[in-house]
């Protein structure tokens, strides 16, 4: 029996075809998505960005290679981080010089209200990593603000923010799923991840798509939440396919069907239109 079809879902947008967390890239990645990932900022002047910028999940932000300043995106305003300008040969800009050049004056560090706008405009759900601290409370407000309660989810490495969430709005569908979606996010998981995830309220356990397994995902919808896997960024694909995996190409059908095979419910992947031509060829 082949593997049923997971949602589309694109990492920063459609990275390989526009600049990562722009309007742009998002708008791109509805032409093959049904839900589009971002990541999310509180700026000291109370502003909300969608920007990921460099450093690690423990402190991220950081602008040096993204932008060639030495200084965190929370170091600025909005004013300030709205004139930034993206390093063109940044490596991890899949997108490559020649189209950040091109379109320059259309990149540029977006607000969350710009982006929501957007996905109304375009229906895509938008998935939301609380990138940066006290994202959690003033996204929720902002989402409800504009009536997209049903369209927004949300996703954090640090459970705490998720767990926010829940515990402000523990609303349930008749159904008994929850109405406000949250992703519980991994990179090596531990053991008891779906204690873990569970813990925090969680609707839905986001694994690194090398440590997805069947046993895992079996797991995750045992304990009745649902599970999606993401791919690294470009650099980080690049490492992993020269270092790691001989057997399948960087991001190709090949490498989704191996991932769609634990059975998986959603993928979010920085090539949605390969994901989306693959799936169109399954019966």
């Amino acid at each position: 029996m082949p593997p049923l079809k997971p949602k589309i879902v694109g990492h920063r947008g459609s990275l390989y075809r526009s600049l990562e967390n722009t309007r742009h890239s998002i708008r791109i990645a509805a032409e093959h998505c049904v839900e589009v990932e971002c990541d999310v900022f509180l700026l000291k002047c109370g502003t909300l960005i969608v920007f990921h910028g460099g450093g690690s999940d423990e402190n991220p932000g950081d602008l040096e290679e993204y932008c060639g300043m030495k200084a965190n995106i929370l170091d600025l305003t909005y004013e300030e981080a709205r004139k930034l300008k993206f390093n063109p040969h940044y490596h991890e800009f899949g997108c490559g010089p020649e189209i950040i050049k091109e379109m320059e004056d259309e990149y540029y560090i977006p607000t969350l209200e710009e982006v929501l706008l957007d996905a109304k405009e375009t229906g895509v759900v938008i998935k939301i990593e609380l990138k940066g601290p006290g994202t959690a409370e003033p996204v929720l407000e902002l989402v409800e603000k504009m009536g997209m309660v049903d369209q927004a989810h949300y996703s954090s490495f640090e459970h705490s923010r998720i767990k926010r969430i829940r515990e402000l709005r523990p609303n349930r569908n008749p159904d008994g799923s929850y109405r406000y979606k949250t992703g519980a996010l991994f990179d090596e998981p531990p053991s008891d991840f779906v204690h873990k995830a569970l813990e925090a309220g969680a609707s839905e356990v986001h694994l690194k798509y090398s440590t997805c397994t069947s046993d895992r995902i079996s797991e995750i919808h045992g304990a009745g939440m649902d599970s999606m896997i993401w791919m690294r960024g470009p650099i980080g694909m690049e490492e992993d396919v020269s270092d790691k995996f001989h057997d399948v190409g960087n991001e190709t059908e090949d490498m989704y069907m191996t991932i769609m095979n634990t059975g998986v419910k959603a993928m979010c992947v920085n090539r949605p239109d390969v994901l989306s031509t693959l799936l169109s060829k399954m019966i």
